[in-house]
């Protein structure tokens, strides 16, 4: 009698373990059934607007002024870092079909470290770019902000050097639309740039165009 129920026992535990397998095949198996589709979706978009082939350009910029200002009491007060500059920003939809739409742009001015200020007026957004389009847009910096005793010294060996860089980055959030899928993507770009010293009453003036690189 012991043996038979040891017999049955072992018995349901094989039936619940093909059972508890069965389920988890079922499960399985949706999962595939609702991934699938899915990730077709979000491969097709990325192979229709290549998303790792866009890039922003600087077209040109102008530096009015880059400059440290001395504070009135250096005791009490860090030294101020005067900007002012100007950029002509570009974006190239190539694609000879299909539309972007642009949900969110930003931009913003570094200076070794030190963030300049965003860009003075909102840039537009949203927007939609059709195909084969370029569409251009003109963030504008300026202002003053404290710095360090570092960045000061920085500056005055890039301007002894005769060439300033600035970094200015661009964040963009875009939405690639394919049939009935949406995707929608953040990137973050740097865009270096570099000037002569900018002069009292001559700007520094960027026209070798530079394309800006994923951060």
């Amino acid at each position: 009698m012991a043996c038979r129920g040891c017999l049955r026992t072992a018995v349901e535990v094989a039936e619940g373990l093909a059972a508890c397998l069965v389920g988890l095949f079922k499960c399985a198996w949706r999962c595939v059934e609702f991934w699938t589709p899915l990730t077709a979706i979000v491969v097709l978009l990325w192979l229709v607007y290549r998303p790792d082939h866009f890039h922003p350009r600087v077209d040109s910029a102008v530096l009015a002024a880059l400059r440290v200002e001395a504070p009135a009491n250096a005791t009490v007060q860090p030294a101020r870092l005067r900007y002012d500059l100007s950029v002509d920003l570009s974006f190239r939809n190539s694609h000879r079909r299909h539309t972007i739409r642009y949900l969110d742009v930003g931009a913003a001015a570094f200076y070794n470290g030190t963030k300049l200020g965003p860009a003075d007026d909102a840039l537009p957004a949203p927007f939609r770019q059709g195909p084969k389009n370029t569409t251009v847009l003109h963030p504008a910096f300026r202002g003053a902000v404290p710095v360090d005793a570092d960045v000061a010294a920085e500056l005055g060996r890039e301007l002894a050097a005769g060439t300033v860089h600035v970094r200015v980055t661009v964040e963009l959030t875009l939405m690639y639309k394919e049939w009935l899928a949406e995707e929608v993507v953040f990137y973050k770009y740097d865009c270096w740039l570099w000037f002569p010293p900018p002069a009292n009453d001559t700007p520094a003036v960027f026209n070798a165009g530079t394309q800006c690189c994923a951060a």
